[in-house]
């Protein structure tokens, strides 16, 4: 049936799971979604237009290629004008509509979180099988929107609870032995790393609301059949290792979209599967980046203590990479608390730690943490003790990823802008800030909002500068700063 050219857009369900249309929204790539519309479900070109506020001349050149749709505000217009499904948005890298957020689960998901997928709060699991069981029913009530889980509350304690439970505990003698559940091998354990990675490419390139649903859905069909199905110690241990790394990443996402008691849920179940595989500096580097969200959140004591933990965890497995972010990770806790002296002992280390290379020694997960990370870190440090010169000639030598790590760095490149706002350069902070907005426009991330925010307050000090005057301007038009309004 094809399309009336008047009311809401006439839009099958099957056509928003079709594979190409997944493809095009994922790659946002908004003149093949025009031509599927046209040729799938015979919305002409006038119709398009009217539905998603677009006069039928642009919409031929979106679908010609002359005009390419990249912000935010203007990829949620057409969503909303398409009346697009949650899943849909999710894959456009969009959060969800009022009616995906407020609507109840459905029966299928209600009736599905069984005992088995109790929810529970942050607590620790105190074995592998309560940990794949807390896992399990977390992945499920979160693919069906629970309220339960996405407005979760935080709970401080729970990070030193799970560091010491973490500290002192120790890999389990056997795993969960289940006659039912299907045959794993290692086919299975590369498919789970595999996914992970390419949902982290996304997460980098776009933010966590990109690519958050798909994941969880991935965890919750995918991961969780293969955690309760039949499997070797050996291979057990690497399946939990590979669903530790994918749940980390769950929880690094829901941190980006602001859903903190979510992320913290997510960060210790991590914890706990990174034990049951005996994978002594994952769990280490989970412990990490629950010190980034503690510092992040003002949880500072909290935070140092995380990080800490994480360096002392170490023991003889100890390795450059590993050690320096960790190190990092104090430093900017302590650099928040205003502990000038502790932050310059624990970046020192880092420093040192990195200037010690052993090639080969540093897991794959830390890869990312070179010489232009590490400058990140120290330039974050010192942009927090006031230290701005200093803090800006670090966030200068942390070179741009090409895009491979664009939530990266368009936050570095917020921190050079604040180092100089805090110099009292007013037109190079805001030039710098301009080219950050621009690094971020295809990134959905609450922490990418929060950083402008903060740089939007330091401007406060400059009052009617005509150069903040002419930022402000050119500002407007992009999605983060109209955030921070």
């Amino acid at each position: 049936m094809r399309d009336s050219a008047l009311g809401p857009a006439a839009i099958s369900p099957d056509f928003w799971t079709r594979p190409d249309v997944t493809r095009a929204l994922t790659r946002r790539d908004i003149g093949e979604l025009f031509r599927l519309l046209r040729q799938r479900a015979g919305m002409s070109q006038t119709r398009i237009g009217a539905a998603t506020g677009n006069a039928q001349g642009r919409v031929s050149e979106i679908i010609n290629g002359k005009y390419q749709v990249k912000t935010i505000d203007s990829l949620t217009r057409i969503a909303d004008g398409l009346s697009m499904p949650g899943p849909a948005r999710a894959a456009l890298g969009l959060a969800p509509g009022a009616d995906d957020r407020t609507a109840a689960p459905s029966a299928r998901a209600v009736s599905d979180i069984t005992p088995r997928h109790a929810v529970t709060g942050p607590q620790y699991p105190a074995t592998t099988q309560q940990a794949v069981t807390a896992s399990t029913g977390l992945w499920h009530a979160d693919a069906a929107r629970s309220q339960e889980v996405l407005s979760a509350s935080l709970d401080p304690a729970a990070w030193n609870a799970a560091a010491l439970a973490w500290l002192v505990g120790q890999p389990d003698t056997a795993l969960p032995d289940s006659s039912q559940g299907r045959a794993v091998g290692r086919t299975d354990v590369a498919r789970v790393r595999s996914s992970s990675a390419l949902f982290a490419e996304l997460d980098n390139r776009f933010g966590g609301a990109h690519a958050r649903r798909s994941l969880i859905h991935f965890l919750d069909r995918d991961a969780a059949s293969l955690l309760t199905g039949r499997y070797t110690d050996e291979v057990g241990r690497e399946l939990c290792a590979a669903v530790a790394e994918a749940s980390l990443l769950a929880a690094w996402t829901s941190y980006d979209c602001g859903l903190h008691g979510l992320a913290q849920r997510y960060f210790l179940q991590a914890l706990r599967l990174a034990q049951s595989a005996a994978d002594r500096r994952l769990g280490c580097s989970i412990m990490s980046a629950m010190s980034h969200q503690a510092t992040y959140l003002g949880h500072l004591t909290e935070a140092a203590n995380l990080a800490r933990a994480a360096h002392a965890g170490l023991r003889d497995m100890a390795t450059p990479a590993l050690t320096a972010q960790f190190r990092a990770m104090e430093a900017r806790a302590l650099a928040r608390a205003g502990d000038t002296r502790g932050c310059h002992a624990a970046l020192a280390a880092a420093e040192r730690a990195f200037q010690a290379p052993q090639p080969g020694r540093d897991p794959d997960f830390i890869g990312y943490f070179n010489e232009a990370e590490l400058a990140a870190e120290v330039a974050h440090c010192l942009r927090d003790l006031g230290d701005a010169c200093q803090a800006a000639r670090h966030a200068a030598l942390a070179s741009p990823s090409d895009g491979e790590y664009a939530r990266s760095d368009f936050f570095v490149t917020m921190v050079l802008a604040d180092s100089l706002a805090d110099q009292d350069d007013a037109a190079q902070a805001c030039h710098i800030a301009l080219g950050a907005l621009l690094l971020g426009e295809a990134l959905t991330s609450a922490r990418c909002v929060a950083y402008v925010r903060e740089f939007r307050q330091r401007l406060g000090r400059f009052g009617h500068d005509p150069a903040v005057r002419d930022f402000t301007e050119q500002a407007a038009g992009h999605s983060l700063w109209a955030r921070t309004a």
